[in-house]
């Protein structure tokens, strides 16, 4: 792909702009990567992950894009992966850092 990127700056859905309360990005328009952000910010808040389930139930088209494109904007998102007792692997995603909220 040479550096291409997968979608940036995907406009979210009519239903994520409503779950967001339609907040709009710097740009005037609320994207998919605005709409996990706010995802992490509101799990942080209430001191747990954001799990794979709940990223892909929000449709999130390339939610691995967009995470890459949350990290180079600054934040620090961890992600925590784990094997259930039937092995299956099970993915979470912690907002540590947020540059925008954070104090400094």
């Amino acid at each position: 792909m040479n550096g291409a990127r997968l979608w940036p700056d995907h406009e979210a859905t009519p239903q994520q702009r409503r779950l967001t309360f339609g907040k709009a990005n710097r740009r005037g328009r609320l994207t998919q990567t605005d709409f996990l952000l706010s995802m992490l910010r509101g799990a942080r808040a209430a001191g747990r992950a954001v799990e794979l389930p709940e990223i892909m139930q929000a449709g999130i088209a390339q939610h691995g894009a967009r995470m890459k494109e949350i990290r180079q904007l600054g934040f620090v998102v961890r992600n925590e992966l784990e094997r259930s007792p039937d092995g299956r692997v099970l993915s979470r995603y912690w907002l540590e850092c947020d540059p925008e909220q954070d104090e400094q």
